[in-house]
This record gives C-alpha cells, structure tokens and sequence, in this order.
C-alpha cells in the first residue's frame, strides 16, 4: 500500500489558497460601493479616459466578486473530493483527475494569480497518477 501523505498535505493546501479566492470574492462583493467611490474618483482624475473605459472599468470590478466566488468554491469542491478519495488509498485515479481539474479551474480561471495553488493541485494530481505499489519481490 502507498502512503499518500504527501498528496493529502498538497490538496489541503491548495484547498485552502483556492477558498481563499472566494473569501476576496466575498470581501469584494462587500465593499462594492466603496470600491466603485474610490474607482470614479480615480476616473474622474485621469481626463485621457473615455465614458466607454470607465463604463468598462466599473463593469469588470463589479462581476470580480461573484467571479472569484465561483472559481474558489468549485476549485476547493474539486480539491476536497480528491483528498477524500485518495485518502487511504481509494480511488488515486479519480483522485488525479480531480486535482488536475482543480489545478485548471484556480490556475487558468485566475489568469495566473492562482499559481501556487494550482501548481499544488497539478504536482498531486500527477503523483496520484505515477505512484503505485511495491510489487512484492518472491524468492524462489
């Protein structure tokens, strides 16, 4: 049997840096009017900006929420199903497939800001797939 503590401590890791993207989402939906104060402010100042980039601007700051809320919780959902099922040993193939999935969503969904976690996702999910059991060596 494989220990698979490694792959274990990586999910969990990367299970909590992806729920911390849904936590900035929520963070972000919260602070939406101040943030959008701050931003028309800032708007207002730079006189080279057009009504459709400020348009554009306000439109991309108040879909990030519930974006990054997305993308957290379904990559934590993918991550904590592959912990489970490899935990013991159970099922590592679908465990792998689950934290290549999990390394796609938060890795690529992020455009890159969510390396480390899909990189973590990544490294366990290609350990779930190469490692396998000692054959017992017989001496005859």
């Amino acid at each position: 049997m494989v220990k698979r503590t490694a792959e274990i401590v990586m999910g969990v890791i990367g299970i909590i840096l992806s729920a911390l993207f849904a936590v900035m989402g929520f963070i972000l939906n919260a602070n939406r009017g101040e943030l959008q104060e701050i931003m028309e402010q800032e708007i207002n100042r730079d006189p080279s900006l057009t009504t459709e980039d400020t348009n554009y601007i306000l439109q991309v700051m108040e879909t990030m929420g519930p974006f990054l809320i997305g993308l957290g919780l379904i990559s934590s959902i993918l991550g904590l199903a592959a912990v489970l099922l490899i935990k013991g040993n159970r099922k590592p193939v679908i465990a792998g497939i689950l934290f290549i999935l999990a390394a796609l969503v938060v890795g690529l969904g992020t455009f890159g800001a969510g390396f480390l976690p899909g990189l973590l996702f990544l490294i366990a999910g290609i350990m779930a797939f190469v490692r396998k059991p000692k054959e017992p060596v017989s001496m005859i």
